[in-house]
């Protein structure tokens, strides 16, 4: 029996790249990786905190708070001495690129993730840590001041509504087609893959399914009979998945045409493909990316993003099913993160209050 792979196709690159990029860094954040894989954390997600350690090193060497010449050459005595008015600058510095601060919020986690590993997890040859000097521990996180109301306001106008969800499935599959008349070459592709980018698009709203989910689905994995999905969740969890009729009829188009379409050998276990240099490929996340955004642009004029789909099914899915439900449906490990994804309207909440009266 083969065995059953563990990483995602783009968990497996994301950790080719994470291996090239430590050779920039010093041997403790070596050390630091051995630490995050053992305790389950993701190929992406390390990566995404190595690009993190890379802006602080960076800006530390231009700042002249480390007189290293390269980040591979920055001491731990540079970590440990570091003030916290230094470290707060680093933050500062970001602010005024204009970053969100959500996303300056990841960075000092990514950050506190690093200083807590050096002065709590590590041993030297004396078996202590290498120092216990955590001035990332001292750094605040910006708090929201975004209200509930006003969030959901915000994200609602970002989503699909009731059926703007099958009309903008309807518009993919019969109207795109009029908006690119004339343009050759994109009419050619759109011919070629229209049952495919259908269905991309129905099972995402009617699964809630992450993009780098979706593009890790083998045939095997997807049982239409069942209308049931096998799925390898963040921290390389099984689970299975459900999902809505109405993609039914979408992914069954889709399949009879996979293998002539996209000249797909019977050993090609990926469910989306695409054609690269005369040979069916992988469909990847970032092309996924790439074609819901053409799609809902030419849509609405607004590009949404494949998290906006998972964000469409989740808010119609949490009007009818509890939080623990939705939890499991999306693959999440705690209620706080479903909630983020219910979203009222004030229609909804005059509803909600008047079915107290009945």
């Amino acid at each position: 029996m083969a065995k059953r792979e563990r990483l995602t196709r783009q968990q497996r690159l994301h950790k080719n790249n994470v291996e090239e990029k430590l050779k920039s860094f010093p041997r403790y954040i070596e050390e630091y990786k051995d630490d995050m894989f053992s305790g389950n954390v993701s190929p992406s997600t390390l990566l995404g905190y190595l690009h993190d350690f890379e802006k602080f090193f960076l800006w530390l060497i231009v700042e002249g708070i480390s007189d290293a010449k390269n980040i591979k050459d920055i001491p731990l005595s540079t970590l440990e001495k570091l003030k916290l008015s230094e470290a707060n600058g680093f933050f500062t510095h970001l602010k005024d690129l204009e970053l969100q601060d959500e996303t300056i919020n990841r960075k000092k986690s990514s950050l506190k993730s690093l200083f807590k590993f050096l002065t709590e997890r590590t041993e030297d040859d004396e078996g202590e840590c290498y120092f216990y000097r955590n001035v990332m521990a001292k750094v605040k996180m910006t708090k929201k001041t975004e209200t509930l109301d006003a969030r959901a306001k915000r994200i609602s106008e970002k989503i699909l509504h009731g059926e703007e969800i099958i009309d903008f499935i309807n518009f993919v599959a019969d109207e795109y087609a009029t908006t690119i008349a004339g343009q050759k070459q994109k009419t050619v592709y759109y011919k070629r893959d229209r049952e495919r980018d259908v269905a991309i698009i129905a099972l995402l709203l009617a699964s809630g399914l992450r993009v780098s989910e979706l593009a890790n689905l083998s045939v095997p994995s997807v049982n239409l009979k069942m209308r049931k999905l096998s799925v390898l969740r963040k921290g390389s969890k099984e689970s299975t998945v459900p999902f809505r009729k109405f993609a039914v009829p979408f992914l069954e188009d889709y399949k009879q045409i996979r293998e002539t379409r996209y000249k797909a050998p019977e050993s090609e276990k990926y469910f989306f493909l695409t054609i690269y240099q005369g040979a069916a490929q992988p469909l990847s996340v970032r092309a996924i990316q790439q074609l819901i955004m053409k799609y809902t642009e030419a849509y609405r004029d607004e590009k949404l993003s494949p998290h906006k789909m998972r964000h469409t099914f989740a808010t119609e899915y949490a009007q009818k099913n509890s939080v623990y439900d939705l939890m499991r449906q999306l693959g999440h490990s705690s209620t706080e993160t479903s909630t983020l994804y219910i979203n009222s309207t004030d229609e909804q909440a005059i509803r909600a209050i008047d079915s107290l009266d009945e």
